[in-house]
């Protein structure tokens, strides 16, 4: 019986070891997989800006106030880079800094009224694009990416979550 249990527990170790590698391979496909879907999208507002600059008020549009720091990791540029993007933004008048603490070193980025306007003009064009990508797929295809999406928000927001318990 003892040698049965062990069997038992050494299969469940290397099946949740297999998953673990499973997990991760797919993991390292999800940048391809954002660059098909957003493949031909083109930023469509009545300003010029470069990829940085609308990427960073997309993720203002959606998440206003937080930390630099927070937008510097969503846009995938190290501090000093996104400093530089912001006061790009900052001299164009479409966001503006806000001191978050007595630490005047601490900023929350905010979107004035013509950055708004213009996030929302970046934010229309994009769902309009990925629409058009999306239509492409038959209903059921749309439904399981859909749920897929759905589950891995949820596992982002608990890993979040976990993160910040530490």
């Amino acid at each position: 019986m003892l040698d049965f249990e062990l069997n038992g527990i050494r299969r469940l170790y290397i099946m949740s070891k297999l998953i673990e590698v499973k997990i991760a391979e797919l993991a390292s496909m999800l940048p391809m997989f954002i660059g098909v879907l957003i493949d031909g999208s083109e930023m469509d507002t009545s300003v010029k800006l470069n990829v940085s600059e609308g990427k960073t008020l997309m993720f203002l549009h959606k998440h206003e106030g937080d930390p630099m720091t927070d937008y510097s990791r969503k846009v995938g540029l190290s501090k000093g880079s996104f400093t530089t993007v912001a006061d790009s933004l900052v001299k164009k008048g479409f966001i503006k800094r806000v001191s978050v603490s007595n630490d005047r070193r601490k900023y929350a980025l905010m979107l004035t009224d013509i950055g708004k306007d213009i996030a929302k003009q970046i934010d229309a064009g994009f769902n309009k694009h990925i629409a058009k990508k999306v239509s492409q797929l038959e209903e059921e295809d749309i439904n399981n990416l859909h749920k897929a999406l759905e589950i891995m928000v949820y596992t982002m927001d608990k890993l979040k979550e976990r993160e910040d318990q530490i």
